[in-house]
């Protein structure tokens, strides 16, 4: 049972308008037949050599779209001026049909269709210009939309083809195909190659033709225009031995990989210079301007830019959180000071001398199973005492560990950040705690910082460069940073590339992206990074921490501890003066 659905509209908002100067030369127009597509037990009849109706050639050529694309939803254009036979279609198509026919306000569908969605158009070859502008529009960040256009005109077939496919293409929109006004008994339709250069071509249908092929699986050397964004660990630009620039880094790796995956070459817009990173700004600006395909970049997607969904594609999912100092070690008077200031140390002293007292009183105690008590009590005593000295000296006592951002405040740590990059953090985490930052201005003062393990501050950190840094500090004695997850900007966080606006490649970055995170490249080439900005010269490989030295023991400690001997001494004189007291006393009254 299909839905009918008419579509009028009288106001709504155009998406922006993109213009691609693509650059492809045009060329003559070449007939073929494709033989890609398996029916299994279908017929392998060529539908021109049967003897079917117009009507059997069209129910036959919708089963094939249907087994095909699989799609849910019909949009159909249609204007009064134009007769078509694909009307026919609409009763019996079994799915949802959005039934169009205003040109001057088209929806736009992004956000109440999926992507199981197919397009038909109907139109004269007088009309194609405004009725695909209008289709551009409905299918703003959808224009991978399969679409079939009919004309009802025979006049000068394969120039309106080759002109409403070459403005397809403008519009970023290459799965387009034609059928010929007289489709129904010559079986012509049209299509095109887009790389290495457009080609229009004439088929004649046939039921093994895969009707909508991948075309950018072979881009034969077609250019892919980029420029890197600098941020290290995600690119890195640096003067090779022979001096001359190169750029490696994972977000390079990973385009020069997916260059090389649809047989591209890579087209750098302009010379990077070595220690100048790009803003999102720039790189916003190199793509809606048409100069950039896909920037070699990596930004967190944050909700700060309403229409960075337009310019982006999510690559990879991480947190950004804070990259602390570790808590400062604590000395063995300040161990031993906590040890016997807890109140649980001198619980346990009484409930210990409580149990001793009570066997004392009884017979069991003489024999000479329990004779071992005592002796077993101290040695108990002893070696708690020997592993509370060997924790202290194989794993020393921190102080408290912080867990949110008032126990930072009290430790007097201030997050050193980018006063530009501060906006984008929640307001209620600005407006409470903007007193623990510490802004400044450019990014090199504050990566100079952080480089280098300055542990007077702490920073903002993504989940993705903090790897770079754990795999610098895998080389210290002793780590300096730890990442806090529980101080966070975002706790989950989405990273995504900068490509312009209904870029051609998206759909097929993101399989590309899925593989590599599959075969765990991303995150090969992000520990790689660090052996990469060191052989660049942008940080150095050496160990950063301060050694523990052995010392003497100072006269310090051995006060504590005479000064714990000496109230030990003077708690065990106490009981005994009490004692001698006791008994005089009974001895006294005794003797009354």
């Amino acid at each position: 049972m299909s839905t009918l659905i008419f579509i009028k509209s009288d106001n709504t908002d155009n998406a922006n308008d993109d213009e691609y100067e693509f650059g492809m030369s045009m060329s003559s127009v070449k007939t073929a037949v494709e033989g890609d597509y398996d029916l299994g037990m279908l017929s392998q009849v060529q539908l021109e050599n049967s003897k079917w109706s117009g009507s059997e050639v069209l129910h036959q050529f919708w089963n094939h779209l249907r087994r095909e694309r699989r799609h849910r939803t019909l949009l159909y254009y249609r204007l009064n001026s134009c007769s078509c036979w694909m009307e026919d279609l609409l009763p019996s198509s079994n799915v949802t049909t959005l039934v169009w026919d205003d040109q001057e306000y088209p929806h736009y569908l992004r956000h109440h269709q999926d992507v199981d969605l197919i397009g038909m158009v109907c139109l004269k070859t007088s009309q194609y210009g405004g009725v695909m502008n209008a289709l551009k529009v409905m299918l703003n960040q959808m224009r991978n939309v399969p679409v079939i256009v009919q004309l009802c005109e025979s006049d000068d077939e394969e120039i309106s083809a080759e002109n409403i496919l070459q403005l397809s293409l403008e519009y970023f929109m290459i799965n387009v195909l034609i059928l010929s006004m007289e489709f129904l008994k010559s079986k012509i339709f049209y299509t095109s190659d887009i790389f290495p250069k457009f080609k229009l071509i004439k088929k004649v249908y046939q039921t093994r033709l895969t009707l909508f092929p991948h075309k950018l699986g072979n881009h034969g050397g077609h250019p892919i225009r980029t420029i890197p964004g600098n941020s290290q660990p995600h690119t890195i630009v640096a003067k090779s031995p022979s001096g001359e620039i190169m750029v490696t880094g994972p977000i390079w790796k990973l385009l020069v990989e997916f260059v090389r995956y649809l047989n591209g070459t890579i087209q750098l817009v302009s010379v990077p210079q070595i220690g100048q990173t790009l803003r999102y700004s720039q790189i916003l600006d190199l793509v809606g301007n048409n100069t950039v395909d896909i920037a070699a970049s990596l930004r967190p997607y944050t909700t700060l830019h309403s229409n960075l969904h337009k310019f982006s594609y999510p690559a990879m999912v991480g947190s950004w959180c804070t990259m602390l100092p570790m808590e400062r070690t604590l000395s063995s008077h300040e161990a031993l000071g906590r040890l016997m200031k807890s109140p649980w140390t001198w619980l346990y002293l009484l409930l210990l001398y409580g149990v001793h007292n009570l066997l004392a009183q009884r017979r069991l105690l003489q024999t000479r199973l329990f004779s071992i008590v005592k002796p077993m009590t101290h040695l108990f005593l002893f070696c708690i005492l020997l592993g509370q000295f060997s924790a202290l000296f194989i794993v020393p006592q921190q102080l408290n560990h912080i867990t949110n951002i008032r126990e930072m405040e009290q430790a007097g740590v201030r997050i050193m950040g980018i006063r530009t990059e501060f906006p984008e953090y929640p307001f209620d985490f600005r407006s409470r705690y903007a007193s623990s930052f510490l802004l400044k201005d450019g990014l090199s003062d504050v990566a100079t910082h952080r480089n280098e393990f300055n542990t007077t501050y702490a920073y903002t950190v993504t989940s993705i460069k903090w790897s770079f840094y754990k795999e610098a500090q895998s080389y210290f004695r002793h780590p300096l940073f730890r990442y806090s997850e529980d101080i966070c900007v975002q706790k989950l966080s989405l990273f995504a590339l900068i490509l312009r606006e209904n870029c051609l490649y998206q759909d097929r970055l993101g399989t590309f992206i899925l593989k590599l995170h599959a075969a765990g490249l991303l995150r090969l080439w992000y520990r790689q990074s660090f052996f990469e900005m060191v052989e660049a010269g942008s940080i150095r490989l050496e160990d950063k921490s301060q050694p523990h030295q052995f010392q003497p023991i100072c006269w310090l400690d051995w006060q504590y501890v005479l000064i714990m001997y000496g109230v030990a001494l003077s708690v065990s004189l106490a009981v005994f003066l009490m004692e001698l007291a006791v008994y005089y006393i009974n001895v006294w009254l005794d003797n009354l």
